[in-house]
Order: structure tokens, then C-alpha cells, then sequence
């Protein structure tokens, strides 16, 4: 029993997990009009985004777990901007370098007492590099422990197709099963597959069945496709199909031994089956910890937790209940969690609902927190909702006194990630009051999250707090060193060199400097990897050329994919190119590649691109896909194409039906409010159903809109791309906090770090890597403008 045996052993990790339905999508906004601030909407998720962010909120992929192109997630929300926004800065004075913090930690690691925070009137700019009189040794690494990159499993090689063509009847055929599935009339669908000669088009058939809902499919049907493809997409999706079918039909505990015997679990179905067939063997233990790991980890319908708890309640533990009453609350899953306090008593039902009070900003939340019975106050769910109102409130020392003593075991967090999206709203709280040595405890002394975006995130953001506010490159030098551990993705590299090169730089090690900025180098493809290639003075950016797949055509997934497209199917390609992109062979990726530009399918070339190369695969030619907007004619200033490209990317990704939560439409992203500005001040006509569905339109909308900003902000790329994302009102008050990033003396890389949305900042950045590489691809050359396009505007500032 491999599977089982591996499945076991890790069930010890199971309170590091986060449930399967725990959301990390940003929730935006509506943005800025052109003409002004946009009020602060939430969604009452506790999540933060821009207020403006449209834009960057793009649906996502139709994939089986769909993820945000490009996006951190934008959880930093325009809480920011609240009530915070009336405020004027009284002084542009940066901080002194030689100042001391105004919040030391105490000798014995206690938090440090701290007056309460002043309002920030201060232009924030981090401390400029001191003189380096001699250089200093190079500090010894501590051993990068932390595993930072989640190991990625062995790609199963794509299978070969027995056949090389498809009939005309079997084409006809497929596209019939194609209608009969849209119509929910999978029956129907399943006999008309069975006369499918051609046996790719015949799987393809049975793929497009089993995906779809209420298919009726058995225990034994799914089971038989994973058995005989194993290097087709879906797979996760299609065991956990598999295993709700045989907790749904009450299968004999034969059918799981059968099918778990080689197999882990993967949802909270298949856990309880398997535990369900061993407890029937006498295995109580086994069986205890797979209910345990299924109840506080995974998500659930009330009718399954009802079903679990009919079954295997003796099983559980007021821990377990606990726990999963945690997990539900951070992952907002509020109603499920109220069931769990209510299993726990009447205290835990008051600390669940002060907590959802928290998260929805509720005006009640304060009064519910207080009501929260006192023997509970040390629970880490309280504390970290008395740390999010505390902040919200702007009562930032207190909220990071009592964040500095909270508790850090994973055990006790349950969410990891939550905990630290947490700390670094307010270690950036902390920065903006100036109050850098807590800023960085708060970053540093973080339970390392679980997303390998958030690892990486909390090791930079202690790192770039030490270096560029406390002149402290030699503990910089150690959190850079731990980003990306195991990684391959290029940004992450990108960053993790760069970084390096900056602390060994600013401590006076020159070669040491020299060798980081080259490791960064090598992913020309990456904002740190360009500005890395800037400082060894390489004026060119380097893209690998298009891979060729050596008789891809003859693989079963890629002939598959041919069908669909020749179907004019292309909404059912997504799936296929986004999970082979992540998961698929090389050889099979080229050869889907070649398919999405034969049919000029930029939103298909960029998925499968996109994901090919956050796997360090030479994928660059798809992931930048050159003919994913139509040819119109500008109304405004003119733009460069390589931006009109660059923001479309990480806006859309060349969807042009995509509708953000903010209500902002196709390939440029463009809404309604904005839209009508941009006609009225260029005397064209507003019409919503274009804006909607009209590409060229959208275009010509989307492009005006940018060429106004870039007018108005004299030049700026990086204030108009932030603008565009997040709003001018947004892009205003962070010059009065941060200065202005055209001002000569201030650092344009420490402006776009010190943009306190997470999802702006990854914005910009993209945006900024994405021209640099489309110039390259439109054939104006390859040399690198980088750093000029960051200073764009330099001088202009009044």
C-alpha cells in the first residue's frame, strides 16, 4: 500500500495545510475615473485590495483550480486609504539615516514599548547608503533550512497517439457530445462518444464528459481514464471526482481498498472512504488521523460535515472542533465556522462572530471583541483580529505590540498565510510611522507561510526593511539568501539575486555584488533580473527563441487540443493548455504552443507560456504573445505599442470577454466611469455594449486612458501604471508619503517597493517587465531601457 503509506505520512502536516477552498483572489474595487478618487468599496472578505484595482482583476483561467494571472492575490485592500485620506503630509524631510528607531526591542526579546503612533506627516524614503569606508567580511550564511519552493512532482510523459488522423464523422460526432454536455444531457453525450472511431477523439469525448457537472459518472469510469492517461490534464480534479462518487454512492470498502492501495486521498471525501474501510479492518489510529486531517483542514458541504460527524464523531475532539471553526474563519467561510463554535459553546460563538464582525469591518466589532468572554482573550483568532482592528483604527504601535508577543507555532495559527498578509500590512504601517526596527521584527518573526509567493514575500520584505531602513546589510544579505529556496521560477530568482547584489553592494563586497547581479541576470525576462542586467552595465535583454516540438504532433494531448481548435472550441482548449502549462511535458508543451499560434490564440499562447515558464522552462516566445489586440486607431495621445501590450497582458490576458469584480471590461480592462472620461475628453461617443464586446473599441478606450495619464503625469511610467491599476486618489497620496517618483533624489525602486498594495506593486512591476521584453519582440531591438523608463519624467517634478 505505496499510496497509502505516503498518504499517512502526511497526515503529521496536516495543521500546516490550509483548506482546499481557502480563497486568494483579490476582490477589487471599482477604479479611480480618470478624473478623480473612487470611494473605498469592500467585500466584507477581510482581504485587501486597491481601491482602484480593476484592473489587474481580471477572471480568472477556466481551470480546474484557476489562479490569477500575474497576481499576488491582491489581498492589500484600500483600507489604506480610508481614513487616512484627508490627511496632508506637513514636511518633506526624510528621516535620517544615523536617527535611532524610535521603537528599540527590549534586551530579552520582550515587545518593545512604543508611544502610540503619530499621524504620518513625513515624506517615508528609506535611508540613503552610508559611505563605505572599507568593505566588510561576508557575513556566514545561516543554513537556508526553510524549504521555501514546494517540490514539484515528476512529469508524466505524454502519451503517443495510435492514430494520426480524425475523420469528418468523428470530428461531427465530438461536436455533437460537445453540444449534448453544454446541455447537461451527459447520458445522451456518453452514447453518442461510444461511436467514435478515432480513439483521441474518443478519449477527448470522455475527458470533456467526466469534467463536466452532474455527469452521473461511476467510481469505475473515472477510475478507468486516470488509469489509462495519466499524462492528460485534470488529473487532481478527476480523483476528486472520483473519490466524491464513492462517498456519494456508499461504495463497499473493497472499491477504496482497491483504489487507495496505490493513491492518497486528495479531498475530505476521499479521507473519510479510506477511513471509513479502515476502521472496518480494526485500523482505529489510521482511520482517526485522516478524519482528523479531513475535519480541520478541508472544506465541506453541511451535508458532508453532518454525514462525518454521524460516522466518525467519537473520532473527534474539541481540538479538531477548534480547528476547523479557525480554518473556516480565516478562509471566510462563515456560516460552516459558526456551525463549528456552535459545537464548541456559547464563548466560541461570541469569537467567531466578533471575528466575521472584524473581517466585514462591521461598526459592531469593537463591542463584539470586547464581549468576548476573557478566558478566551489569549486565543490566537482573537489576537489576530484585535491586531486587525487595532490597525484599522491607526493605532499602529499597539497593534504591533501586541503582534510582536502573539503566538508564531503553526499549530496554533492554523492559516499561515493569513498571519502573515497581517503582518505586512503592518510592518508597512510601521514603515510609514517610521517606526522601522518594529517594522522589521514584525516582518522577520513570522511563521513561515505556506505559499511559496508568501515565503518568499516575508523573507524579502525583512531583508529590504533591513537594508534600505536600518542600513543592516549583513542580516539583509541572510533573508535574501533564503529567497526561492528550490524555486525555479524566474522571478523569484530574479528578486533573490538582485536583493543579494544590493546588500553586498552596500556592505562593500564588489565581486560579491558582481556574482549576485549576474544570477539575476539570467532571467532577462524579470523586472530584478533587468535591473540586475543594469547594474553589470549588459545593455541587452536576452529571450530564448521559439521551442520546437520534434513530432509533437503525434502525442495524444496535442492532437487533442488540434480537434478542439478545429472545432472552433477554444473555451474547452483553456483547461488543457493552463494545467498542461503547470504540470505537462515539454515536448507536448512545444507542440501546443505551435497549435496556439497557427490558430493566433494569444490568451491560449500566454497561459500555456506563462505557466511554462514559472517552471523555468524556455517559454518566452509563447508567454509574450505579439497578436492579442486588433488594429485601431488611437483617439488620444499616442502610445507605445510595446505598453498597449504590456498592460493588456497582465490586465486580461488577451480575454477580451473577461469582466472584473469592479466591473471593468475586456482586453484593456476599462471601466465604465473611466470610459465615459476618456470620450468626453477626446469627443468620441460612449457606448457600454462596445465597451463590452467590441475589442477594437476597448483598445482604442484602454489606450486613450493610458495616454492621458502618461500626459498628466509628464512622462511617468511608473505613476501611470499605478494609476492605472489602483486609481490616481491612490497614486496622489503616496507621493505626499513616499515623494514623487520623477524627484532625482528619490529611488524609483524603493517608490515602487514602498507602494503599500501588494497587488499594485506586482503590477507595476510586471508592467515594467512586460514592455522591456514586447519592444524585444516587436523588433525594435533588444536593448535594455529599464532604468530609463523608471526615471521617465525625472526633472518634470514642479
Amino acid at each position: 500500500m505505496a499510496g497509502l503509506s505516503v498518504g499517512c505520512a502526511a497526515l503529521a502536516k496536516s495543521n500546516e495545510t490550509t483548506a482546499d477552498g481557502a480563497k486568494d483572489t483579490a476582490k477589487p474595487a471599482a477604479k479611480d475615473s480618470a478624473k478623480g478618487s473612487a470611494k473605498e468599496t469592500t467585500k466584507g472578505t477581510g482581504k485587501e485590495t486597491p481601491k482602484g484595482a480593476s484592473k489587474g482583476a481580471a477572471a480568472a483561467p477556466a481551470k480546474d483550480a484557476a489562479k490569477k494571472p500575474g497576481k499576488d492575490a491582491g489581498k492589500d485592500a484600500a483600507k489604506d486609504a480610508g481614513k487616512r485620506a484627508g490627511k496632508e503630509p506637513a514636511k518633506d524631510k526624510p528621516k535620517p539615516a544615523a536617527a535611532a528607531p524610535k521603537s528599540q526591542p527590549a534586551a530579552n526579546g520582550s515587545p518593545p514599548k512604543t508611544a502610540p503612533a503619530p499621524a504620518v506627516t513625513a515624506t517615508v524614503r528609506p535611508a540613503a547608503p552610508a559611505p563605505v569606508a572599507k568593505p566588510v567580511a561576508a557575513p556566514l550564511l545561516a543554513p537556508a533550512t526553510r524549504q521555501h519552493a514546494t517540490p514539484r512532482k515528476p512529469v508524466t510523459p505524454a502519451a503517443v497517439a495510435a492514430t494520426s488522423s480524425t475523420s469528418q464523422a468523428d470530428k461531427d460526432t465530438l461536436e455533437n457530445v460537445i453540444e449534448l454536455v453544454r446541455k447537461r444531457k451527459a447520458a445522451d453525450a456518453t452514447n453518442y462518444a461510444a461511436s467514435i472511431s478515432d480513439p483521441v477523439a474518443r478519449k477527448l469525448a470522455e475527458w470533456i464528459i467526466l469534467r463536466s457537472e452532474d455527469n452521473g459518472a461511476t467510481v469505475e469510469r473515472y477510475r478507468a481514464f486516470l488509469s489509462a492517461n495519466p499524462s492528460w490534464p485534470s488529473q487532481t480534479f478527476l480523483r476528486r471526482r472520483l473519490e466524491a462518487a464513492m462517498w456519494d454512492d456508499r461504495r463497499d470498502d473493497s472499491v477504496a481498498w482497491s483504489w487507495f492501495e496505490n493513491e492518497s486521498p486528495v479531498s475530505a471525501k476521499g479521507r473519510f472512504t479510506l477511513a471509513k474501510a479502515m476502521l472496518a479492518r480494526g485500523d482505529r489510529a489510521n482511520a482517526e488521523r485522516l478524519v482528523r486531517e479531513a475535519w480541520r483542514s478541508d472544506p465541506m458541504s453541511e451535508e458532508t460535515e453532518n454525514n462525518a460527524l454521524d460516522q466518525f464523531g467519537a473520532l473527534l475532539t474539541p481540538g479538531d472542533q477548534k480547528a476547523r471553526m479557525d480554518t473556516l474563519l480565516y478562509g471566510s467561510e462563515n456560516e460552516a465556522a459558526l456551525r463549528a463554535a456552535k459545537r464548541l459553546g456559547a464563548g466560541y460563538v461570541a469569537l467567531a462572530k466578533a471575528r466575521i464582525a472584524s473581517v466585514k469591518k462591521a461598526p459592531n466589532a469593537r463591542a463584539l471583541l470586547d464581549a468576548v468572554p476573557r478566558e478566551l482573550h489569549n486565543d490566537p483568532g482573537f489576537i489576530f483580529s484585535k491586531i486587525q482592528l487595532l490597525r484599522r483604527e491607526e493605532k499602529f504601535a499597539e497593534a504591533a505590540q501586541l503582534m510582536l508577543s502573539a503566538p508564531k507555532d503553526p499549530n496554533r495559527l492554523y492559516n499561515l498565510d493569513e498571519w502573515w498578509i497581517e503582518r505586512r500590512l503592518l510592518a508597512r504601517k510601521m514603515i510609514d510611522t517610521e517606526e522601522f526596527r518594529s517594522a522589521y521584527l514584525i516582518a522577520r518573526d513570522a511563521a513561515l507561510p505556506s505559499r511559496d509567493i508568501y515565503k518568499t514575500e516575508q523573507e524579502f520584505t525583512a531583508g529590504w526593511i533591513a537594508l534600505r531602513f536600518l542600513n543592516e546589510p549583513t542580516a539583509a544579505t541572510q533573508h535574501f539568501a533564503r529567497i526561492g529556496v528550490g524555486s525555479v521560477n524566474p522571478t523569484t530568482l530574479a528578486r533573490a539575486g538582485y536583493w543579494q547584489g544590493r546588500a553586498a553592494e552596500a556592505a562593500g563586497r564588489q565581486q560579491e555584488a558582481r556574482n549576485a547581479y549576474a544570477r539575476a541576470a539570467e532571467q532577462s525576462t524579470s523586472y530584478y533580473g533587468q535591473l540586475a542586467r543594469a547594474k553589470l552595465g549588459l545593455p541587452q535583454i536576452e529571450l530564448n527563441s521559439q521551442p520546437r516540438g520534434r513530432g509533437a504532433e503525434r502525442l495524444e494531448i496535442v492532437r487533442a487540443a488540434h480537434l478542439l481548435y478545429e472545432l472552433d472550441e477554444r473555451e474547452m482548449a483553456i483547461p488543457v493548455l493552463a494545467d498542461m502549462g503547470e504540470n505537462g511535458d515539454p515536448e507536448a508543451l512545444a507542440g501546443l504552443g505551435e497549435l496556439t499560434q497557427r490558430y493566433s490564440d494569444a490568451r491560449g499562447m500566454l497561459l500555456l507560456g506563462k505557466a511554462a515558464l514559472n517552471r523555468g522552462l524556455p517559454f518566452d516566445f509563447y508567454a509574450y504573445p505579439v497578436n492579442g489586440i486588433p488594429q485601431f486607431t488611437p483617439i488620444g495621445p499616442e502610445v507605445e505599442r510595446s505598453i498597449v501590450y504590456a498592460i493588456a497582458r497582465q490586465e486580461s490576458a488577451f480575454n477580451p470577454s473577461v469582466v472584473s469584480p469592479a466591473q471593468a471590461y475586456g482586453l484593456m480592462q476599462v471601466t465604465p466611469d473611466a470610459a465615459r472620461y476618456v470620450c468626453k475628453r477626446h469627443g468620441a461617443t460612449y457606448d457600454l455594449g462596445r465597451l463590452k464586446n467590441d475589442s477594437v473599441y476597448n483598445a482604442t478606450l484602454g489606450s486613450a486612458e493610458l495616454g492621458g495619464l502618461l500626459e498628466d503625469y509628464r512622462g511617468s511610467y511608473i505613476m501611470t501604471f499605478a494609476a492605472y491599476n489602483a486609481g490616481r486618489g491612490s497614486v496622489k497620496k503616496w507621493v505626499d508619503r513616499y515623494g514623487d517618483p520623477r524627484d532625482p533624489k528619490v529611488d524609483a525602486v524603493d517608490w515602487v517597493e514602498l507602494i503599500p498594495f501588494s497587488e499594485t506593486r506586482n503590477y507595476v512591476q510586471r508592467i515594467m517587465e512586460n514592455l522591456q521584453v514586447y519592444r524585444a519582440r516587436f523588433g525594435g531591438g533588444t536593448r535594455l531601457q529599464i532604468e530609463a523608463d523608471l526615471r521617465r519624467g525625472t526633472g518634470s517634478v514642479e
